[in-house]
C-alpha cells in the first residue's frame, strides 16, 4: 500500500489507526475471491438450492436449475475451489453441500439485504 498524503485529513491519527486495522491484502483477496464466486448468477442458484436441501448431486441440481450436468459440474467445481461447497460420495455420484454456517450466514444477509431494498 502507499503512503497517503495525510495533509488534508480531518484526523490523522484516526486515519493512522484504521490504516493499521485494515485487513492483511491476503486475506482481502480470498474475501474477494469469495464474493467473486458469488457474483455469477448460475453460482448463486446453485447455492440457494443447496440452502433449501443440504445435499443434492449434480444430476438433481441440473433437473432443478434446468440446465446441463456439464455446466452444474464446472460452477460446483468453481465453488469448491473456493470453499463454498463440499462434496461427498456414495458409489458413483458426488452429493454437494454448503460448505458451513459462514456461507449460509453470508448468503442469507445478502438475500435480506436486497429483500429490505426492493421494499
Amino acid at each position: 500500500m502507499q503512503d497517503a498524503d495525510l495533509s488534508s485529513v480531518s484526523d490523522v491519527a484516526l486515519v493512522q489507526t484504521l490504516q493499521q486495522a485494515l485487513l492483511d491484502e491476503d486475506v482481502v483477496d480470498l474475501t474477494a475471491e469469495f464474493f467473486k464466486a458469488l457474483s455469477d448468477p448460475t453460482r448463486i442458484r446453485i447455492v440457494n438450492a443447496l440452502q433449501l436441501h443440504e445435499w443434492l448431486c449434480v444430476s438433481d441440481l441440473a433437473a432443478i436449475l434446468g440446465m446441463s450436468k456439464s455446466a452444474i459440474s464446472h460452477q460446483l467445481s468453481y465453488l469448491r475451489l473456493n470453499h463454498l461447497v463440499r462434496v461427498k460420495r456414495e458409489g458413483k455420484r458426488a452429493f454437494y453441500a454448503l460448505d458451513d454456517d459462514h456461507v449460509k450466514q453470508v448468503f442469507a444477509l445478502a438475500v435480506s439485504h436486497i429483500a429490505e431494498q426492493e421494499e
